[in-house]
């Protein structure tokens, strides 16, 4: 095709291939006209191209597609990450996604006190919950943990120096570094101790007139093991209580739960920082607590009072949605049967033996040539329990040969299922896979080998 056998804008805007599309003029006629630009440059650059007025007319249906999708979109997950970053992390329950969908089309009691028709706290029901839960004095919400983190830094003055083990002086994903996160809450980071060795003497000989606060961070995502010390919460909550400063305690993965009761290493719980002094304590809500994107601090009245009344608070709050979901989520930890409530602990509960006997229903209905029964390694994810692996099973394509062309179709379904390549077989963990999926899976990869 050549510049001038380009159609025309009039010439495509009437085109019968758009007509089943509900999209108005305007936002057409953008579509059309950045398609356009865009065989412009290839017309420019590749005299010999092979377009025509076809091509174009399809480039801009999927155009059209693209923006009428829904995104983000349902993602059947066979990776064996529970809480899988990129898709989300901990996902909620069908009740609580079902109770959200009806308050989200109506109005609701999110700011009013209905008796008193007062305005209320938008948090209170979660501060209840908190307390009920965790035996927190008080609590504030915010959009995610790294802004938790910023606000509670910046609640304490500025220009004052912050007590960070250079052992915990970490990236906390994204790129963001505890430094960098430290410098913009306003407060100067005070490096204390080496990379594998902390002493309380390492803190208390770095305490200044300046010094507001000592942030403990959890290492959550990595270990260091070996010739190793560090000063727990007790010591240093003494510690600070000692000098009259801030013990902040970045946990994280915000657990509820006594992990090793579920076959996992040991990881501190919430109540266990509380209980141990700290005075403001960091978590996320969509970790191990099994709740929706957020960053909640826990901790004494009088620090949390002081972070509530921070300019940024407000600016960082947690939308109602969000707020929704947590407080199901936290409700779930009331109840007599709290993990099978929580779809992420439901998850991690599954014994291998169940995820095999699945697997072979599953293999049963696939062509035996190609799919074989494998055994996985399932983990937590979302920089939780680092080199921590659940016994799994799922099912193995066995034709390396076929490996991208099936995680490629498979992918770009309706409902993409994404898998794992491992040696060079597609592998599918089914301790991800919601049950209700298997007859979409076994579907989806005949097809494959039938289409």
């Amino acid at each position: 095709m050549e510049l001038q056998n380009i159609p025309s804008m009039t010439k495509l805007l009437d085109s019968s291939e758009f007509s089943d599309f509900d999209i108005n003029q305007e936002i057409l006629k953008k579509i059309i006209n950045n398609t356009l630009d865009s065989v412009r440059k290839t017309v420019y650059s590749d005299k010999n191209n092979n377009l025509t007025d076809k091509d174009i007319k399809r480039q801009i249906v999927f155009e059209i597609k693209k923006i009428f999708d829904q995104e983000p979109k349902i993602v059947i997950n066979g990776t064996g990450v529970i809480l899988h970053t990129n898709i989300g992390r901990a996902p909620i329950s069908k009740e609580s996604s079902e109770q959200i969908q009806s308050l989200l089309s109506n109005y609701s009691d999110l700011e009013l006190d209905i008796k008193s028709k007062n305005r209320k706290s938008r948090i209170s029901k979660s501060d209840k919950l908190l307390s009920l839960i965790i035996g927190s004095e008080s609590s504030a919400i915010f959009n995610n943990n790294a802004m938790a983190l910023v606000i509670a830094l910046a609640s304490l003055g500025k220009n004052k120096e912050v007590l960070v083990s250079r052992s915990e002086s970490v990236e906390i994903g994204g790129g963001f570094r505890i430094p960098e996160i430290i410098k913009m809450s306003g407060q100067k980071l005070i490096d204390v101790g080496t990379t594998n060795k902390t002493y309380l003497s390492d803190y208390e000989e770095n305490i200044s007139e300046k010094t507001v606060a000592i942030l403990k961070v959890h290492k959550s995502n990595y270990r260091i093991e070996g010739f190793t010390e560090e000063v727990d919460i007790k010591n240093l909550s003494n510690l600070a209580t000692k000098h009259s400063i801030s013990l902040i305690h970045d946990l994280g993965s915000g657990n509820f739960m006594d992990t090793t009761k579920y076959g996992l290493p040991f990881e501190p719980s919430i109540m266990d920082s509380i209980n141990d002094g700290s005075h403001m304590t960091l978590f996320s809500g969509d970790k191990l607590l099994g709740g929706p994107q957020c960053g909640i601090i826990v901790g004494k009245k009088e620090s949390i009072e002081k972070i509530n009344k921070n300019p940024l608070a407000r600016a960082a709050r947690i939308d109602k949605l969000n707020l929704y979901i947590l407080n199901n989520s936290l409700t779930s930890y009331i109840s007599k049967s709290k993990t099978e409530k929580i779809p992420s602990w439901s998850l991690i509960k599954l014994g291998s033996e169940e995820i095999k006997k699945r697997a072979n229903l599953i293999l049963e209905k696939l062509p035996k040539e190609f799919f074989r029964l494998t055994q996985c390694k399932s983990t937590i994810g979302g920089g939780t329990f680092p080199e921590t692996y659940i016994d799994s099973y799922g099912i193995k394509m066995t034709e390396k040969n076929l490996t991208k062309k099936l995680e490629s179709y498979l992918l770009n379904m309706k409902l993409p299922i994404l898998g794992k390549v491992e040696n060079d077989n597609l592998v599918i963990d089914l301790r991800t896979i919601f049950n209700e999926y298997d007859n979409y899976l076994i579907e989806s990869l005949n097809n494959f080998f039938n289409k």
